[in-house]
């Protein structure tokens, strides 16, 4: 597969050093890969945590509470801006800030906005940097850890590649061999979190998981030796490889649909209804059998089959309470129209 589009998420651990302060040395040595792949016409993303950290080594505040971290991450993202600009500027490379929330990504309107800035920044040859924006974040819009945030965001941003660097090899199965080529049928011991990370292996895994079924190829390795994102796109297998089966791309519409927005409730079909679909027809309403949650028309709602399982997404062209009163019943109109609907 061609590289055209990269994102690279590089972690906590390996920004900050043993002292708790970030690694100027790394972050230097990470502004000359990337410049270099820039240079050889490869759009680049860089999504990075280590704001907590950051202002930690400034503060020295021990970051309990959530106003204490938040305060941290403020203090952090300003001074991490600060190193990554001056370590870019050496080889003639601007930089541009970008502090996300989920709801950047679940609101249609926000996400066209964040599409149109990323292409303007790229038309510029500006490198986006990316962070969650833990100062205003609550759980109900959190990423929970930036792997959620780099695959949301490669899948946005309509991203071929995507790498999570890591302070080990990749993934190891349980008797400590690395898994060359991840598979769901290999037995992964779970491995907890960082001191300063808040993921761990399974959250990448997750991620992984997320922007593979978008399409995309997605390689957790060993951030110490950054000569390895060189050589994943440079097609080499290093670390863990996700191999996306070739399918024909989807549109962003349908990429935002399926993987980016926030489901508002459920509709239950019948097979008939999973045999229509998987077929490339609308769903009918003669094809429902249950609703789950309260929805509007417009919103985005999971599709399940009779026994809970997942097959889709689509925007509802009804309420729920509709769909609930016309469920079973040879409507004329579709509930869920194939150009609207996707199949996960």
């Amino acid at each position: 597969m061609r590289v055209e589009k990269l994102v690279v998420k590089v972690g906590t651990n390996l920004l900050v050093g043993e002292d708790g302060r970030l690694d100027k040395g790394f972050i230097i040595s990470l502004a000359s890969v990337i410049s270099r792949i820039m240079k050889s016409g490869i759009k680049v993303s860089l999504v990075s945590s280590g704001a907590r950290a950051a202002g930690y080594g400034l503060l020295r505040i021990s970051g309990i509470s959530l106003r204490e971290k938040q305060a941290l991450c403020a203090v952090g993202q300003v001074e991490l801006m600060k190193i990554y600009e001056s370590a870019f500027d050496f080889h003639g490379v601007k930089v541009a800030q970008l502090l996300l929330t989920r709801d950047d990504f679940h609101n249609r309107r926000r996400f066209l906005n964040l599409r149109n800035t990323l292409i303007t920044l790229m038309e510029l040859g500006v490198l986006p940097i990316i962070n969650e924006n833990d100062t205003v974040v609550t759980e109900e819009i959190e990423f929970g850890d930036n792997d959620i945030l780099a695959s949301m965001y490669s899948v946005g941003w309509g991203a071929d590649h995507l790498i999570l660097l890591t302070t080990v090899d990749g993934i190891m199965d349980s008797n400590g061999k690395l898994i060359e080529k991840y598979s769901d049928d290999v037995e992964i011991p779970e491995l907890g979190t960082s001191r300063w990370g808040s993921g761990g292996m399974s959250s990448k895994i997750e991620a992984a998981k997320m922007a593979f079924n978008a399409g995309i190829r997605v390689c957790i390795c060993s951030g110490r030796d950054l000569n390895n994102v060189l050589r994943f796109i440079d097609g080499e297998r290093v670390g863990t490889v996700f191999e996306p089966i070739e399918v024909k791309r989807r549109k962003a519409r349908k990429m935002w649909i399926g993987f980016l927005a926030k489901p508002r409730g459920s509709i239950r079909i019948n097979n008939g209804a999973v045999d229509a679909l998987k077929n490339g027809k609308s769903l009918l309403a003669v094809g429902i059998i249950g609703v789950e949650g309260k929805f509007q028309k417009g919103d985005v709602v999971k599709i399940v089959d009779e026994n809970g399982r997942n097959v889709g997404r689509g925007i509802t062209n009804y309420s729920s309470d509709e769909v609930d009163e016309m469920k079973g019943l040879h409507h004329v109109d579709e509930v869920i129209h194939a150009d609207n609907l996707v199949l996960t």
